[in-house]
């Protein structure tokens, strides 16, 4: 808790801390928490294709927050676990006779976790951060549907699995606050990015992928 004290000078009173470490475990709110797909389909010979869908978010972030006697904060995150907690559906139409791709990704199986040592991130007084150089992982899978002649012949109905191992590293920032008494970590605009061959043909998947994080310390 804070107190004042004087300096050597006598006269300026410098705030002190006592230094402290608190272990937090924040629910994601899947209310206010989303996931943004974004896919788009390479193919030879067929014209390339986008689809955008968005789903909720859930989950738990475990992490480690310490105050020095000078009152500097830093959190060390320890664990972050996503899972769409929704179904996302992902659509790529051309022409009745090539026919549809739509991808159905059901809820709970897509999932985003921390791929990177327990970062150390210095808080600023307002307890906003930024850290570079964060992996994650993904993992989960998506089930095909076509309709048309060709992709039909081509494609079928199968899965497509959406695994990634290590993302691209990205820019972690968002802000540490305490309202009503509890903390709140919210992590807007994370974006993971990969790139999948999905058959011998070298038809391509593009994934970006976009989450807004709002959670709460239990």
């Amino acid at each position: 808790s804070p107190g004042l004290a004087l300096s050597s000078a006598g006269n300026a009173p410098i705030r002190r801390f006592t230094p402290s470490t608190e272990r937090l475990k924040f629910e994601v709110d899947p209310t206010t928490s989303t996931g943004t797909i974004d896919l788009a389909i390479d193919h030879d010979s067929l014209a390339p294709r986008r689809s955008v869908c968005e789903c909720p978010l859930k989950g738990s972030i475990t992490a480690t927050l310490r105050t020095s006697g000078s009152g500097k904060r830093s959190l060390t995150l320890e664990k972050i676990e996503l899972v769409t907690a929704g179904r996302g559906e992902l659509e790529f139409v051309w022409s009745p006779l090539i026919g549809t791709i739509r991808m159905v990704i059901p809820g709970g199986l897509l999932t985003i976790t921390d791929n990177s040592p327990d970062p150390v991130i210095n808080l600023s007084a307002n307890g906003r951060f930024s850290h570079p150089g964060y992996k994650f992982q993904v993992g989960g899978t998506g089930q095909v549907e076509t309709t048309g002649l060709v992709l039909r012949r081509k494609i079928g109905n199968t899965e497509t699995d959406l695994t990634i191992e290590e993302t691209e590293p990205v820019t972690l920032a968002g802000t540490l606050t305490r309202e009503e008494g509890r903390w709140h970590l919210d992590l807007p605009g994370t974006i993971l990015k990969d790139q999948f061959e999905v058959d011998e043909e070298g038809t391509t998947l593009d994934l970006i992928f976009t989450s807004n994080i709002a959670s709460y310390a239990k």
